[in-house]
């Protein structure tokens, strides 16, 4: 593994701080050696799925060496990562006009905008209309180009053709071609068996894998797989680009029957363990379909298939992630009419606020989505939906606001809904975490970040610091904030903040920021998301509620 992914899985905060220092250091110079520091940064940002700052220190490259084609490369990759697609072909197509079909770089810009266009395709509720089927044809165009420029060397434009083909056919969108996607897997898979062991890159067994569902050999599948989340060399990157394209084109959480949920399910766990007690690895995130959810929660593996892929820690990691599963059920998305979802909540026993509020369920979120006059573009509660995605298609009124408290405090509202789920609430943690361990303790968010699907976010998940006891300094003593580096989107505000052992209730979470105060009186700014302890509002409820 080259030093550069190792700097991503041992230091991902490290990594961070380098590469905003070298993003800062170039706005005055751009010598050689600093920009080598920067490309190489930029790559780790990429594998580590940092993004927002990759984009930032690309761009800082790009004004001192604009004809970088592999800065302006992963300049584009961090647009499509980050829901800007079509920017990101605008950049990718103007990078692959100008390099020689010999360059290395103008394969993987190609395949990028095959990546792109294919983003836009099953973005699109409509598949069968113009613009979607024009970008999965262009899509299938750049991948096929690619390959056929160097097959040798681009084995992962081949493997996409062979999924996209069959996804076609699978949706009966037409391609208007003649090719056969089991002829490239096969291709593929005579290829890469020859590839010695030294030479295999990360993305060896994920493709290895897919070549195997173009050819229905789910006995080889699991056998990559197993191989490729085990590998210590499979970054986050790797991990959630493979469960992606599995999810989305493969759709083997809902197409590929009893074995394809277990590999959707295994790759979902080890994306999600990776930063679960394992110091500076960067975790990931996973977005998972409501139907996909209800089905994880009803069909389980037996534990021999999920040790078969994971490992003999397999069903251990399997039953933690179940857990995060089954409290996703509880997390709701609040919805505007005709606007969709806008926000996040979740439920709770009013007992567990209040002990007068005895066994009914309410809704909490922040105030800032949710208050009683729609103050700073919150939802008003008679205009407000709730749904438990994960739970069914339901959805239920607001009744109104049992509680609240502004922004400026607690930032948080406490819905009465206008009847009863029958889901189990989200049982609160005795305390917050311990900081004073050689080890951070982890942190994981639920929420619909950006309006879309139930995502679990655990991407270089530690817990920062916080006010609470007993070493906290909270400047308002009934106010206690928490920073943490989960990554979060506008939509997840009002989402659960949970503890990494045993997926209790720590945190709602209602902000983040670049160069954020630091907590307990340190001067000092970092990156980070704030959340409110849950402690804290059940005192203050309890202090205005009989």
């Amino acid at each position: 593994m080259s030093d550069r992914l190792q700097l991503v899985a041992t230091y991902p905060t490290t990594l961070r701080r380098e590469a905003e220092d070298i993003a800062a250091q170039l706005r005055e110079k751009g010598e050689p050696a600093l920009l080598d520091r920067a490309v190489q940064a930029v790559g780790a940002l990429k594998e580590a799925r940092e993004f927002g700052l990759l984009a930032r220190l690309a761009e800082e490259v790009g004004r001192h060496a604009p004809q970088d084609a592999q800065i302006r490369r992963l300049y584009a990759q961090s647009l499509i990562e980050t829901g800007h697609a079509t920017v990101a072909v605008d950049v990718l197509d103007a990078l692959a006009l100008r390099l020689n079909p010999d360059d290395p770089e103008w394969g993987e810009a190609r395949g990028l905008l095959g990546r792109a266009n294919k983003q836009i395709f099953f973005d699109a509720r409509d598949k069968t209309g113009a613009a979607a089927r024009g970008a999965l044809e262009r899509s299938f165009g750049h991948y096929r180009a690619a390959f056929e420029q160097n097959r040798s060397a681009n084995a992962w434009q081949g493997v996409n053709l062979v999924a996209l083909a069959t996804a076609a056919r699978r949706l009966d969108v037409g391609l208007g071609d003649d090719t056969d996607p089991q002829m490239i897997a096969r291709g593929i898979v005579d290829q890469l068996s020859g590839v010695a062991p030294e030479r295999r890159d990360n993305w060896f067994h994920a493709t290895l894998a897919e070549a195997a569902l173009g050819l229905n050999d789910w006995d080889m599948a699991e056998s990559h797989i197993r191989q490729y989340v085990l590998d210590p060399h499979t970054t986050a990157f790797n991990l959630g680009s493979t469960l992606r394209q599995f999810q989305e084109v493969w759709q083997l959480g809902q197409e590929g029957g009893e074995r394809g949920r277990i590999l959707i399910q295994a790759l979902s766990a080890r994306t999600l363990a990776m930063g679960e007690g394992r110091p500076g690895e960067p975790g990931g995130v996973v977005r998972i379909e409501p139907e996909t959810l209800r089905q994880s929660l009803q069909a389980l593996p037996a534990s021999g298939q999920l040790e078969a892929i994971l490992g003999q820690d397999g069903p251990q990691t399997y039953s933690w992630w179940q857990m995060g599963l089954q409290r996703a059920r509880a997390v709701a998305s609040l919805r505007r009419p005709p606007q969709g979802r806008f926000g996040t909540g979740f439920l709770l026993r009013g007992g567990d606020l209040v002990p007068s509020m005895g066994d009914e369920l309410m809704v909490l979120t922040n105030w800032h989505v949710v208050n009683e006059n729609g103050a700073h573009d919150a939802g008003r509660p008679d205009e407000v939906e709730v749904s438990f995605e994960a739970e069914g298609p339901e959805v239920y009124g607001v009744a109104g606001v049992v509680w609240s408290s502004p922004v400026g405090r607690h930032d948080a509202t406490l819905l009465r809904l206008s009847r009863q789920p029958a889901i189990t609430p989200l049982p609160i943690a005795p305390a917050l975490p311990v900081l004073d361990g050689p080890v951070r303790p982890r942190v994981y968010v639920i929420g619909h970040p950006g309006g879309r699907e139930l995502s679990f976010s655990f991407q270089d998940n530690e817990l920062l610091d916080h006010e609470g006891p007993t070493a906290g300094k909270p400047p308002d003593p009934s106010v206690h904030r928490l920073h943490y580096r989960t990554p979060t989107e506008k939509g997840n505000s009002g989402s659960p903040v949970f503890n990494g052992s045993n997926w209790r209730l720590i945190a709602l979470h209602h902000a983040g920021g670049v160069n954020l105060p630091r907590l307990n009186g340190i001067a000092d700014v970092w990156d980070a998301n704030e959340g409110i302890s849950i402690h804290c509002i059940r005192e203050a409820m309890r202090t205005a509620l009989p």
